[in-house]
């Protein structure tokens, strides 16, 4: 995980800075990054779900707070890397 806390006057939602915005907000963006697979649609709708789910039970929510957005993106083999070079699955 990796976590980034940003100023109100970095961030914006609707094009208007959240430090205009007169009331303090729960914001939080999670980016899930994951490797090229079958990763259909529906699936993704379920991990999204099931980590803003998750994400309010720890916080003692009942449901997850509006402000807060989840980006699910699948990095394409060959498009990663590790120790200097790409990293590909190993050949079949």
């Amino acid at each position: 995980m990796h976590f980034v806390e940003r100023e109100l006057d970095m961030m914006a939602i609707g094009g208007r800075l959240l430090s205009d915005a007169g009331q303090e907000l729960d914001v939080m963006v999670i980016d899930i990054a994951v490797m090229d697979a079958a990763w259909q649609p529906d699936v993704r709708g379920q991990v999204i779900e099931r980590v803003l789910a998750a994400l309010a039970e720890s916080c003692g929510l009942e449901k997850p707070s509006p402000t807060w957005w989840v980006n699910f993106r699948v990095i394409d083999e060959g498009s990663w890397g590790s120790s200097g070079g790409t990293v590909r699955p190993p050949a079949p």
